[in-house]
């Protein structure tokens, strides 16, 4: 461990609403700004630079969703959960089920079978149409992934009821049930105006999110427990299993809001993402973005996503 400059204390640690509700100014301007220009002419520079800025607040909204649902943003439960459900409805994932899944995935980190979100990239039986599918998306930048990692992880009913305790099934049902009237609502009364408005940068929070999920456990080496009866990872043990991309502080901080140190999220995931940069811990798997991003994407889709290396990707100095 680096101890270069000492950790700060517990107490500073300690959820905040006044930053969390700091850190919501960003999104909002965003999304003013996203709206005010997409009524610009279709294609026109304002217009495509208004989806843009919708495309990161779309983003944002993921990530403050993963952050609400860690129950650790705000200060009390009842904040978190009330932004927590406006970010899920907007990023099309039930609450409910985005606090289960994701739990057992931080609990399941290090085994590639007993992860919800990653047990479906252990020996995939795919069809070569299939294959042909998922390289072919992931070389024209088609957020074929991200689409199926949403709806496969978090709408999977069958998943949801082989992974979640029965008493919270019923909880998850009536969360999709509500989500769902709720958008064929949306859709039926601004349908045409969503579409001609918020679409295309919908879409491109897709594909930032394909790349930026994808950097953080995908072809890293994970065991597979198979028939072996095993015990959940520690924490602190789980920096090895997965990966950070580095930004400048500027950008991590104020736009990804730190999202993209996953090796200390998973070292301590109730901390809220406010403080990760201030935690003073070795993140050997870290490495920049690009490089990252260079590497994966000179690799077919089936390579990067469902096969694991020893090799780390993404740095540099070791080619």
């Amino acid at each position: 461990m680096n101890h270069s400059k000492p950790n700060p204390s517990k107490s500073e640690f300690k959820a905040s609403n006044s930053k969390a509700i700091a850190y919501l100014i960003l999104p909002v301007l965003l999304m003013g700004l996203g709206v005010h220009l997409s009524y610009s002419a279709v294609w026109s520079l304002g217009y495509l630079v208004g989806q843009l800025l919708l495309s990161i607040f779309f983003f944002q909204c993921f990530i403050l969703l993963h952050e609400t649902g860690h129950y650790s943003y705000f200060k009390n439960r009842f904040a978190n959960t009330f932004f927590g459900n406006i970010f899920a409805f907007i990023s099309f994932i039930p609450f409910s089920s985005w606090v289960d899944i994701h739990n057992l995935h931080h609990k399941w980190t290090g085994y590639r079978d007993k992860d919800p979100t990653t047990e479906g990239t252990v020996s995939p039986k795919f069809s070569p149409l299939t294959k042909l599918l998922i390289n072919l998306s992931w070389l024209i930048w088609f957020p074929l992934f991200t689409i199926g990692y949403r709806i496969g992880n978090y709408w999977n009913i069958p998943k949801i009821k082989k992974h979640v305790a029965a008493v919270h099934v019923n909880r998850i049902y009536k969360n999709m049930s509500v989500q769902i009237i709720l958008y064929i609502l949306l859709f039926y009364v601004a349908g045409t105006w969503i579409l001609q408005h918020l679409l295309l940068g919908y879409f491109i929070s897709l594909i930032i999110s394909d790349v930026f999920i994808l950097s953080q456990h995908s072809h890293i080496k994970i065991p597979i427990a198979g028939e072996q009866q095993v015990k959940p990872i520690r924490y602190s043990e789980q920096i090895q299993y997965t990966r950070s991309v580095n930004f400048s502080a500027w950008v991590a901080r104020y736009f990804y809001f730190n999202f993209n140190l996953h090796e200390l999220h998973h070292f301590q995931p109730g901390l809220p993402a406010y403080y990760l940069d201030q935690v003073n811990l070795e993140t050997p798997n870290k490495v920049p973005f690009f490089s990252y991003l260079l590497d994966a994407k000179v690799m077919s889709g089936m390579k990067f996503i469902f096969n694991t290396s020893d090799k780390k990707i993404g740095d540099r100095k070791k080619k």
